[in-house]
């Protein structure tokens, strides 16, 4: 083990002191942003696009709906995947000696546990409920992102 003198924390493999804090930082940072979103009652995706003229300012009630649908989901993805992403490289960082199955598993399990508390916590913010469905689409997003990630960084079969 090689041991970083600016903190006396030991690693096995480089990252340690003040980055690995802020890997963990990161992930803290992430979630606040999350529960702060959470946390906010009537968030409409649609009409903050339309504000930014990134949609047309007319729509139908129809084509609304649906676009407010899929954006609001895709935002579930996006959100839970980047959590999954920095919980795994907050976990690789802290504990290198574990296998990368380990480190994954560990940050889906962790990303699913705060998806299913965010879903609980938004029960009790007015105009907004918590969902099952939502949980397995920030489940999915998560997946998909540790998934990628995998693939980035998988050595080449020789």
């Amino acid at each position: 083990m090689a041991s970083d003198r600016t903190n006396g924390s030991t690693s096995t493999d480089g990252v340690a002191g003040w980055r690995l804090w802020l890997r963990f930082l990161l992930v803290l940072a992430w979630m606040a942003l999350i529960f702060q979103l959470s946390a906010t009652p009537d968030l409409r995706t649609v009409p903050l696009a339309q504000r930014f003229h990134l949609l047309p300012s007319v729509l139908g009630l129809e084509m609304t709906n649906l676009l407010e649908f899929v954006l609001r989901k895709t935002a579930h993805m996006a959100a839970f995947g980047v959590l999954a992403w920095l919980s795994f490289r907050a976990l690789a960082g802290a504990r290198p000696s574990w296998s990368k199955g380990r480190l994954f598993a560990a940050s889906l399990i962790f990303t699913v546990l705060y998806a299913a508390s965010d879903e609980w916590h938004q029960t009790f913010v007015p105009t907004r409920s918590g969902s099952v469905r939502d949980v397995a689409i920030d489940t999915a997003g998560a997946v998909l992102a540790l998934f990628t990630f995998y693939l980035r960084h998988r050595r080449p079969q020789v």
